[in-house]
């Protein structure tokens, strides 16, 4: 920023004659200003009212807990086909991942120690999760094999922001003894959690 002084000759306010050559002085001073400010690093991900649709055998009641109607088919005992589809807006300012989280590896029995499996039946139930986020389509397959966490993680090298599309999927006779093995009784359940992360 700049700013200018002039002071006229006090030889010309009262009206006497400028010796020659005489010039306005002028009177040049400046000031330097630094203005800095930061960003943080953000990146959130939520769901609004009318986000999840396309349900298939699936109802919710408030967007964080999802029930299958009818798991099981009352003529096999074996899984019924399942699923719901789920938008997210999602926004991240800096380079980050996707990372999609099962806790237990599939829909396993509510117990920390359920009963030993009867032989022929299946004690839990694969399914594959599906993100659509920016350009990269992102797949976790719970197989149901052991019970554990496992995680899937996408790098993304750059800001985006936009709508994060999910999809859940049971597939009819899933379970992890066999297709369409019958399945032991019980409530079965699991915990998914979709995190938008900067990079380390």
């Amino acid at each position: 920023m700049r700013w200018h002084l002039i002071l006229p000759s006090l030889l010309a306010s009262f009206g006497l004659p400028l010796a020659a050559g005489a010039q306005e002085n002028v009177q040049d001073d400046s000031a330097a200003f630094l203005v800095a400010g930061t960003a943080p690093v953000v990146c959130t991900l939520t769901s609004g009212p009318g986000s999840a649709d396309g349900f298939n055998n699936f109802t919710t009641a408030d967007r964080n807990v999802y029930r299958v109607d009818q798991m099981i088919d009352a003529a096999t005992l074996s899984t019924r086909a399942a699923s719901f589809e789920l938008t997210l807006s999602g926004v991240c300012n800096t380079a980050h991942r996707i990372r999609m989280e099962s806790l237990n590896n599939g829909l396993w029995q509510l117990s920390e120690t359920p009963p030993a499996r009867p032989a022929g039946f299946g004690t839990a139930v694969p399914y594959d999760l599906t993100a659509r986020w920016t350009d990269q389509v992102v797949q976790l397959s719970a197989d149901a094999a052991i019970r554990q966490p496992r995680e899937r993680n996408v790098p993304i090298g750059r800001p985006a922001s936009g709508d994060l599309l999910l999809r859940f999927e049971i597939l009819a006779g899933a379970t992890n003894l066999a297709a369409n093995a019958p399945m032991v009784s019980g409530a079965y359940s699991d915990t998914l959690t979709i995190i938008l992360e900067p990079q380390q």
